[in-house]
């Protein structure tokens, strides 16, 4: 029986501009739901670095990075921490796009990554040997990626204030069964529980891991409708 989880999709604040939560209380929250792995996918683009005009590349890239060092330094040997990145791409409208498998260095070497279009980072980032996953294709104002850019879907995003309308990414994927799929919470606020990722049957603790489940398909998806419905309810209470 499957039983480790790992989340595929979270944010945190400062670096993801609309989270507030911190990574003190990320860690416990996480720890608390359960889980043995979050992989850090902050927003990668240019909003990310307003008000950084004067810095280059790699000084926005080291800022960005920060993030997830500091995470893992919180998190110590309690909860493990990976490093990915949601990018929305240059001329791609509001599409955003989940990778998967990359390393400081990578991102480093790619400083200006969110600037390029699906079509070159794409063939890129599979060149690299990573993988790229179309976030939450069919929440409203998203553009549909070409799947030949693709190694997969989040076929179930559970972000409570979002219509990411899964069944119709689902339906897409059935259309597409060659690619991979991916569940995720979306997690941006302490006040949205986590109610998605994947199941193991070994905790994940690194991306090369990750990569190596990902791709065996041995894995299961997470789609917690309960706490997702118990989040919202509790979110309609405090108002």
């Amino acid at each position: 029986m499957k039983k480790y989880k790992t989340e595929m999709h979270c944010h945190s604040f400062p670096v993801s501009r609309c989270a507030t939560h911190r990574h003190e209380d990320l860690v416990e929250q996480y720890l608390e739901y359960g889980y043995s792995t979050v992989v850090l996918t902050e927003h990668l683009n240019e909003y990310t670095f307003m008000g950084m005009d004067d810095k280059t590349l790699v000084e926005k890239m080291e800022y960005y990075l920060d993030s997830y060092r500091n995470l893992k330094k919180v998190a110590g040997d309690r909860l493990n921490i990976l490093l990915g990145a949601e990018i929305h791409m240059a001329r791609m409208g509001d599409s955003d796009f989940l990778v998967y498998g990359a390393d400081e260095e990578f991102f480093l070497n790619n400083a200006d990554i969110y600037l390029h279009d699906n079509w070159r980072n794409g063939s890129h980032i599979r060149n690299n040997g990573l993988l790229l996953f179309q976030a939450h294709p069919f929440r409203y104002f998203q553009t549909l990626c070409p799947v030949e850019c693709l190694a997969g879907i989040e076929v179930y995003n559970g972000h409570p204030e979002q219509n990411s309308h899964n069944e119709m990414a689902e339906k897409w994927h059935e259309l597409n069964p060659h690619l991979l799929t991916v569940s995720g919470s979306d997690h941006h606020d302490a006040c949205q529980y986590p109610d998605a990722g994947i199941l193991t049957d070994e905790p994940i603790t690194s991306n090369k891991q990750l990569l190596e489940v990902l791709r065996s398909g041995n894995y299961e998806l997470i789609r917690d409708e309960n706490t997702r419905k118990k989040c919202i309810e509790d979110m309609k209470n405090r108002q």
